[in-house]
């Protein structure tokens, strides 16, 4: 029996995707031993929500933990072991190796070494760093997990400071700011690229600049950080240097700030895989199979330190997003256990509600499309969330790119202030079933005046679509 040979089941990382895997070797196998190292002294939370704790929104952060460690421990024999951060793997001994922190939290003090039987490796990301003079400060913060968010809350609630900057524009830097402006502080964005949100379509993130200059928030892009923490006193306000590319020129300016929040992006959480047999691949993420496997046949990997396939490009990418950290955790999880599952892959889909107003996409867009060589067709529309006649109807802006050849849909991107969850979950399902916008456009959508307008946005954006493409045949 494979509970014989593969008795004791590891698993590194103790959320989304660690836990999913952990859960499903338990229903498949419940015989066999699982223990999950954590190398905080949290597990099974929604990082996602730690803005809206910095915001007030959440009051408590124990309000975004799902599930505390007991519950696993006795409802689901499932060990769990804090404070346990993973310094090496020997695949050929079959070892894992971590340093248990030596305080109150920690299970034990010390270098420990496990043995195991099958791993799953479920890391997860770690944030970008950046490397410039006085980032070390004690008012420069990280926001990437529970420690950095209550860090922050406490530094913000001492200290009281008037003015931030954060460094990174995109999803979780933008509601950083907005949670920061809910609490009264002068924020300024500094963004690296020519513009925040820059995964979207110049069309979508129109809409986030206009947005914008309604509040007391400043975006300075295609800049980069220079130097911070000028002063020497997390009291004192003191200015972050930096400087902007403009054609071959650089103008330096400086921005007087209390605090910085580096919001730069995350990387896969791998480092302690170096010297391993462990293969990794593009953006130091883990090479898998579609069963989840690593190189090493005992060894399956899941979540943000994974790549996914694209079922759009068909090549291997990093898309770390909650919903395919649970996914792959699961497939991860019943495949060592013994089963053959699979997971098929991911068209990247997210939506971001920040300053009032849902951003979503799925599928590819313009610049990846261009890079796959496609013959690409950009289509873009704007028309009401319901019938004007019912009070608050607001503008949907949507962006469609598709392949003129096959009239396929690649991607799609929306916004606005409701009814954007909704449609752009049926462009994910139209992408993934490989439908042509004269599907998409007959889909049969629901409709009532309070909700949707007839056709939907989605009928209509695709009807313009295919009337569009019909004309250039017929030129």
């Amino acid at each position: 029996m494979l509970s014989d040979i593969y008795k004791n089941i590891y698993i590194i990382g103790g959320n989304a995707s660690g836990l999913a895997a952990a859960n499903q070797v338990k229903r498949v196998n419940p015989d066999l031993n699982v223990s999950v190292l954590e190398s905080s002294k949290y597990i099974s939370y929604g990082s996602c929500g730690l803005p809206y704790f910095i915001a007030g929104t959440v009051s408590k952060i124990d309000d975004l933990f799902s599930y505390p460690k007991s519950f696993f421990e006795e409802k689901r024999n499932i060990r769990i072991l804090l404070n346990q951060k993973v310094l090496s793997i020997n695949t050929t001994n079959k070892e894992i190796t971590a340093s248990c922190n030596n305080d109150k939290n920690a299970e034990e003090g010390g270098i420990k070494t496990y043995n195991y039987d099958r791993l799953i490796l479920c890391s997860g990301s770690s944030p970008v760093k950046i490397n410039v003079p006085g980032i070390n400060a004690d008012n420069v913060f990280y926001f990437h997990n529970v420690d950095d968010a209550l860090d922050l809350n406490s530094f913000l609630s001492e200290k009281n400071p008037k003015n931030a900057v954060i460094i990174g524009g995109g999803y979780i830097g933008m509601l950083v700011a907005e949670a920061l402006i809910n609490r009264g502080i002068n924020s300024t964005v500094i963004e690296k690229k020519d513009r925040a949100f820059s995964s979207y379509e110049n069309d979508i993130t129109d809409i986030l600049n206009e947005r914008i200059k309604e509040l007391n928030l400043k975006i300075i892009t295609g800049s980069s950080i220079e130097a911070a923490n000028l002063g020497k006193s997390s009291n004192t306000a003191y200015s972050v240097s930096a400087f902007s590319k403009i054609g071959s020129a650089t103008e330096k300016f400086e921005i007087d700030s209390d605090l910085i929040v580096v919001t730069a992006g995350v990387k896969p959480n791998t480092g302690f895989l170096a010297g391993s047999a462990i293969e990794l691949g593009s953006n130091d993420a883990i090479k898998v199979s579609s069963k989840q496997q690593t190189s090493q046949p005992n060894i399956f990997a899941a979540g943000d330190c994974s790549q996914v396939q694209n079922l759009v490009t068909g090549l291997p990418e990093y898309i770390p997003t909650s919903v395919n950290a649970i996914k792959t955790g699961r497939v991860a999880g019943a495949n060592a256990a013994g089963m053959n599952d699979v997971f098929y892959g991911s068209v990247g889909t997210r939506i971001e509600k920040v300053f009032g107003i849902e951003f979503a996409r799925t599928g590819i867009g313009l610049e990846e499309a261009d890079a796959l060589n496609k013959n690409i067709l950009k289509i873009s529309g704007t028309y009401k969330s319901h019938v004007t006649s019912i009070p608050g109807a607001c503008d949907i802006t949507a962006v469609l790119i598709i392949d003129k050849n096959s009239r396929k849909l690649l991607g799609a991107q929306m916004a606005g202030k409701e009814g954007v969850a909704k449609r752009i979950d049926t462009f994910a399902t139209a992408i993934t079933g490989g439908m042509t916008v004269d599907e998409i456009y007959m889909l049969d959508l629901s409709y009532s005046p309070p909700v949707a307008i007839v056709p939907d946005v989605v009928n209509r954006i695709c009807g313009k679509a295919v009337v569009t493409l019909d004309k250039m045949k017929n030129l």
